[in-house]
């Protein structure tokens, strides 16, 4: 009992952090950047969002797919720490500054003639290998500490802003804005690799023959990310090619408020990740039972926060971006609930792991980023940035409750999540017993 107390605790201080680093980032997000969109308008913030749309891509790549399964390791053998962890990094880094140079090409090919998105999209790429650090995240996500990753992106967080409001007191260019991100990374890659050193105090080492084990586990990974890179992103790049970038800027405004509350479900899977999967070794019941109970959660919150921005879409518009941004009202109808549906299918990554159904997540993206692209190429001539909404709506849908249903392995998901249903009404008890109890 005491062991189960000491384990809630942890669960819920380790969220509280996540929460409270991601509540601060949404606050300090919405009102610098909301100044920003307002001071660029809608073309040059359509500029830099698809800059950023295709940066998505080579990130995915950069990461390898390796952050459930180094977490999953880390868990399972903590033994091995420096060796998990070093080989990890290694092979982040290396990939980080192939990614750069392969943007640089790619961008060149892409737009010949358009050297402020030339610019601009390298500003920003800059990132990707300053965000090789995110791998000492792992450290700290398998030990439930993340006060520290909070801290250190909260100082990113702080320096980037003030940067961004002296930006808008000089009526700075677009490329100047582009910067942000790089400097954001590179502070808090600062803070989290000193953070990282004085807690974990490890000597980390590089085995090449790790490297390969767990590449063989996350491999499957990198095909999904692409996939969910490209149905997520691709309709912004076809925006920037089919219609221009007042488009793009209208429908990036829509995605960023889309997802701005993800934070909530994130944080609570990021901390119950390590607890479900030690679960599912010594009790796979109960696990199931918890993990419901963690479905179930999102779903519920999912509906809420879907509902609340369709009814009030038009205000929160004109609070953060002005009437210059109304355009974006529809699509930011839709693609709340295109979010909802996707945290579903981030939950059921819990489940892969534990199961160990690594390869059948890329089949899943794979059939959604075809989906997309097919019905982007038909919808985005006729509807714009309206239509793409509508056509990642239905990605989101098909990858997280239908695709699963595809495959017999698979389909386990689908009944263990449909099955939550049913227990609502235990899992509603549970809370007023364990949690709201405790509380008072």
């Amino acid at each position: 009992m005491t062991n189960n107390s000491s384990l809630l605790k942890r669960f819920v201080g380790n969220t509280g952090w996540m929460m409270f680093r991601n509540i601060y980032s949404m606050l300090v997000s919405l009102i610098v950047g909301s100044l920003s969109a307002r001071f660029l308008g809608p073309s040059n913030y359509g500029l830099l969002t698809y800059g950023s749309s295709i940066i998505s891509f080579f990130t995915t790549v950069s990461r390898l797919g390796m952050d459930s399964v180094v977490v999953a390791e880390l868990v399972r053998n903590p033994k091995k720490e420096n060796v998990y962890l070093g080989t990890a990094f290694g092979m982040r880094f290396v990939t980080s500054i192939l990614s750069f140079l392969a943007i640089w090409g790619f961008v060149i090919v892409l737009e010949p003639d358009d050297t402020l998105l030339q610019l601009v999209t390298l500003l920003q790429a800059t990132a990707i290998i300053f965000q090789s650090t995110e791998v000492f995240y792992y450290w700290f996500e398998a030990k439930m500490e993340m006060k520290y990753v909070t801290l250190a992106s909260m100082a990113a967080l702080t320096v980037t802003s003030i940067w961004r409001i002296a930006l808008l007191a000089g009526q700075a260019g677009v490329q100047w804005f582009a910067m942000s991100a790089s400097i954001s990374a590179l502070v808090c890659g600062i803070c989290i690799g000193i953070s990282f050193v004085k807690k974990a105090r490890l000597r980390l080492k590089f085995v090449w023959q790790e490297g390969k084990r767990i590449l063989g586990k996350s491999y499957h990974f990198i095909i999904s990310g692409l996939a969910v890179t490209l149905y997520t992103q691709l309709d912004r790049i076809m925006l920037g090619k089919m219609v221009d970038d007042t488009a793009v800027g209208l429908y990036g405004a829509a995605s960023t408020l889309a997802v701005m509350w993800e934070f909530v479900p994130s944080s609570i899977m990021n901390s119950a990740n390590p607890i479900l999967l030690k679960l599912h070794e010594e009790d796979k019941e109960k696990f199931i039972t918890r993990y419901q109970m963690l479905l179930m959660g999102i779903t519920g919150l999912g509906v809420l926060v879907g509902t609340g921005f369709a009814v009030f879409a038009k205000l929160i518009i004109f609070i953060l971006y002005g009437e210059e941004y109304y355009g974006a009202i529809p699509a930011l109808s839709i693609l709340i609930w295109a979010t909802s549906f996707s945290m579903i299918g981030t939950a059921r990554g819990i489940w892969v792991i534990a199961e160990n159904k690594n390869k059948y997540p890329k089949y899943f993206t794979l059939m959604g980023a075809v989906i997309n692209a097919t019905l982007n190429a038909l919808v985005i001539p006729k509807w714009g940035f309206v239509g793409a909404s509508f056509t990642t709506l239905i990605s989101e849908i098909f990858v997280s409750l239908v695709a699963p249903l595809c495959f017999s392995e698979t389909r386990e998901f689908s009944r263990i999540y449909f099955g939550g249903f049913k227990k609502i009404p235990l899992f509603l008890q549970y809370m007023r017993e364990n949690i709201l109890k405790r509380g008072k």
